[in-house]
This record gives structure tokens, C-alpha cells and sequence, in this order.
């Protein structure tokens, strides 16, 4: 097993200082777009070096473009991983869905699992030499799971869910009730529109945010989309909060995955619900949960010591794969 670390190159205090450097090193991957099955224009980022440790591809969260990745894919490629990233469709710089680009939606959730497999098979798979790895993020998650449940030869060696979409809080409302009301009020609305309370883009202040405590990074991110204003989405569809229930349900009731498998768990998140994280792994044989009780939902926007300890652990589970 050869010796890496997987260390911050950046500080909270030197992040927005270091733009150049950053961006430079963005700049030096291979950017492009391809087509998915039914012909939406899929964009992803990759990032390729001689004698990898491993290709590690990363499944974003919802609103997400790689480019919000930059800072960890920095510190990712420095400890000797290839990266792939898409971004899903109807986020990022990947065709938006609806003539509102602000509005979240998708027609099947499945779409977004053909995707990644399409990603995988066609653009991945090429260029893999060594281990494969998957990480995904939030709704990231969701996609990446369903994917590992419904390809038998996915080849993925180990699997990191952060902050996974699981399951969504829904004012206690049982799951079921929750969902019938999410397709009566999709039935009643007729075309996609937002679900109620969610709206378009807009920058929410640091202080009412509640996806990370780093001040400086919560800004760098919103900078990143203000300065690239075709990156912002909104809130989403009663459509798509109907299809990401059932994707949830799916991820819930299918056999477990026969994989290795790292389930890092905010401890002070309210995005997604940890309940069904919990539900999850218990039901999974090759899962460990880790619960970082101090953290928001964005554990790579996180501030440095929880950084220091979501990657200590990132690259604890991969030594363990023998990477």
C-alpha cells in the first residue's frame, strides 16, 4: 500500500486569497459535454494524472456544479486521485429542463441514474487503470446509491455517501401521507412550478444559511455563483419532490449493496433527514455510519477542523480498501 495523505491545501483564512492558484488548477482539467440518452447535453469535469492512487468518481448534490468542488478536488488530486464529476442534468452547465433554468426539476429520477451510468461507461471507464472509487454528496447520494443497486457489474470498489439524501424531513408528516400530498398538489398545479416556499436563486446571508459554518468558504461559494450566474438553480418542483420520495423509498426497500460502504452523517444537518441514514445502514451489512456531531449538511464546505476530520476519515475507509 503506498503512502499518501489527503490534506487541505487551503485554509478558511486563505481561500479567497489563493483564487489564482485554484483556478488555475480548474482550468487544467478536461472539461466537456456529451449527450445522455435522450439527447439533453450533459457537461462533466475530469482531472487525470500519471501513476494515480485511483479514480474516484464524484456524484454532486442538488443546485451543485463541479466547479463548487474545486477546492477539495484540489486537495483530492494532490493525493493521487483521478477525479470525474458530472453534473446532473438540469444543474451546473448541463441543459436545464424547464424554460424557468431555475427551477428544480426532472421528469424521472431514473434519469439522472442513466446519466451517471452513461458518465461511468463512456467517459470513466476509458481512462481507468487502478481502483475505482465513488463518492457522492446529498442528493449525490441518492443517485449514486440507486446506481450501485441497479448495475450488477458497476466495478466500484467503495462507495462514500456525505450528508446523504436518504430521506427528506417532512414536518413529521409520515412518508406516505407526505408523498400523497406532493402529487395532489403536482396533479393541482398542472405544469412544473415550485413547490410552496421554494423560489428562485437568491443568495442567502451567511448568517441564515444552513449548509455550512465556514464563513469563508460559504463565500467563496457564492461568489462562484455570482460571478457565473448560468451555475444558480432555485428551489425545487412539487415534481421533483415527488420523484426524489420515491427514489428515497427505493433506496430504503432494495437488497443491501454488496460493496464497502462509508455513510458520513452531519450532525447538525436539517437538508436531508439523518433518521433515514440511520434506517439505512442498518439494514446494510458491508455500511459503518460516522456521525460528525458538530457539522451542517456541506461537510467539504465545512470549516478546517471539521475538513481535517471528514478526511481523516475519507482516507481511513480507502486505506482500508488498500488504496
Amino acid at each position: 500500500m503506498s503512502a499518501w495523505q489527503l490534506q487541505a491545501q487551503f485554509s478558511e483564512q486563505n481561500l479567497l486569497q489563493r483564487q489564482q492558484e485554484l483556478r488555475q488548477f480548474w482550468r487544467s482539467g478536461h472539461h466537456q459535454h456529451f449527450a445522455a440518452k435522450d439527447g439533453t447535453q450533459l457537461a462533466c469535469s475530469q482531472f487525470i494524472q500519471p501513476n494515480a492512487r485511483a479514480d474516484l468518481v464524484i456524484s454532486p448534490g442538488r443546485i451543485e456544479a463541479a466547479e463548487k468542488y474545486m477546492e477539495s478536488c484540489f486537495d483530492l488530486y494532490k493525493a493521487g486521485f483521478n477525479l470525474h464529476l458530472p453534473d446532473h442534468r438540469g444543474q451546473g452547465r448541463s441543459a436545464r429542463l424547464c424554460a424557468d433554468p431555475h427551477l428544480g426539476y426532472v421528469a424521472d429520477f431514473d434519469d439522472y441514474v442513466q446519466d451517471l451510468e452513461l458518465f461511468i461507461q463512456s467517459k470513466v471507464r476509458p481512462l481507468v487503470r487502478g481502483p475505482l472509487l465513488a463518492l457522492g454528496h446529498s442528493m449525490g447520494s441518492a443517485i449514486l446509491c440507486r446506481y450501485l443497486q441497479s448495475t450488477a457489474q458497476h466495478g466500484i470498489q467503495g462507495a462514500v455517501f456525505c450528508s446523504p439524501m436518504f430521506g427528506l424531513p417532512m414536518a413529521s408528516l409520515p412518508e406516505p401521507v407526505a408523498l400523497w400530498l406532493c402529487k395532489a398538489l403536482r396533479w393541482w398545479q398542472g405544469t412544473p412550478q415550485y413547490f410552496p416556499g421554494q423560489k428562485p436563486y437568491r443568495p442567502v446571508p451567511f448568517a441564515d444559511n444552513h449548509l455550512c459554518q465556514s464563513q469563508g468558504r460559504y463565500q467563496w461559494f457564492r461568489d462562484l455563483y455570482q460571478q457565473q450566474p448560468e451555475l444558480q438553480l432555485g428551489g425545487v418542483s412539487s415534481h421533483w419532490l415527488v420523484q426524489a420520495l420515491l427514489a428515497c423509498r427505493q433506496i430504503q426497500q432494495a437488497p443491501p449493496l454488496r460493496l464497502p460502504q462509508l455513510i458520513l452523517q452531519a450532525g447538525a444537518d436539517d437538508v436531508v433527514a439523518n433518521p433515514a441514514q440511520n434506517l439505512y445502514v442498518a439494514r446494510q451489512p458491508g455500511a459503518r455510519l460516522l456521525r460528525i456531531d458538530r457539522a451542517k449538511h456541506e461537510l467539504f464546505l465545512e470549516t478546517d477542523s471539521i475538513r481535517a476530520e471528514l478526511y481523516q476519515q475519507l482516507q481511513l475507509f480507502w486505506q482500508q480498501l488498500g488504496i
